[in-house]
């Protein structure tokens, strides 16, 4: 009984926590949801990171409409990018299950600590500006309808098969080759992630890679969190903000590592 209630409280917590992460920085539940369900619950990679990409598609769309009724989304214009990142993330989640666990752990704790580590010394704005001037923006606007093809099915493989939901990435495609506003953006890409990690977490689901109790109690949770995150998001400061979420990913990174060599 005392187990099942520590369970119930981590989720919880676990929960409501990646519902901030992702409404105030268009951010995943898989940093900390796969985390939860892996090293402190003893849950399966497959079986995480199913979960995590269900809970991310539910409250990327109620963060999302938060961000649409402060006029914050703009959805017409990515229409082609939502259909081609569902289709890649509804691929990408059958292979999921082909893939060694430790070798999805490690790969899952290298990439959040390298993506902390960026945000943490150049935070989010410097990050934009970066990128922008390391491509040929203006090459990728003018061919966007073949970028978006080839981009939105690559980012929807990579989310459906690694559990990470891609809002991040595509609130910055949207602001490089769109010219959106940064808060237009996140709200944008949030809304979009209902399409895309919700086709992906289909995918799992027929593997038989979702914990539905879990999902049940930590997305309620991160649906509260979401909604609050979204609503400190449209007044933060984006670089602090950038370097906040930098410290939180890595050291969820490092969690991760423990659970591959200990």
């Amino acid at each position: 009984m005392l187990n099942d209630y520590l369970t119930i409280i981590l989720l919880i917590a676990s929960g409501f926590g990646s519902g901030l992460f992702v409404g105030i920085g268009s951010g995943t539940t898989a940093a900390i949801m796969i985390t939860c369900l892996t090293v402190l619950l003893n849950h399966s990679v497959h079986d995480a990171i199913g979960t995590s990409l269900l809970i991310d598609g539910v409250i990327g769309g109620i963060a999302g409409l938060v961000f649409l009724i402060r006029d914050n989304v703009n959805i017409r214009p990515a229409i082609l990018l939502i259909s081609t990142g569902a289709i890649g993330s509804f691929i990408g989640s059958r292979f999921t299950s082909a893939a060694p666990e430790s070798g999805l752990l490690f790969f899952m704790g290298s990439l959040l600590i390298l993506i902390g580590c960026n945000f943490i010394i150049k935070g989010l704005q410097r990050n934009i500006n970066y990128i922008g001037s390391k491509i040929k923006v203006e090459l990728l606007r003018e061919n966007k309808t073949v970028f978006f093809i080839i981009f939105g099915f690559i980012a929807g493989f990579g989310s459906g098969f690694s559990g990470m939901g891609i809002a991040g990435v595509i609130a910055l495609v949207l602001i490089l080759i769109l010219d959106y506003k940064i808060h237009t953006a996140i709200g944008t890409a949030l809304l979009m992630m209902f399409f895309i990690s919700g086709s992906g977490s289909i995918g799992h689901i027929l593997n038989n890679e979702i914990v539905f109790r879990a999902a049940l109690i930590a997305g309620s949770a991160a649906a509260v969190g979401s909604v609050s995150g979204a609503l400190v998001a449209n007044k933060i400061n984006e670089d602090k903000l950038g370097r906040l979420i930098g410290a939180i990913i890595v050291i969820l990174g490092i969690a991760i590592f423990f659970r591959v060599f200990f």
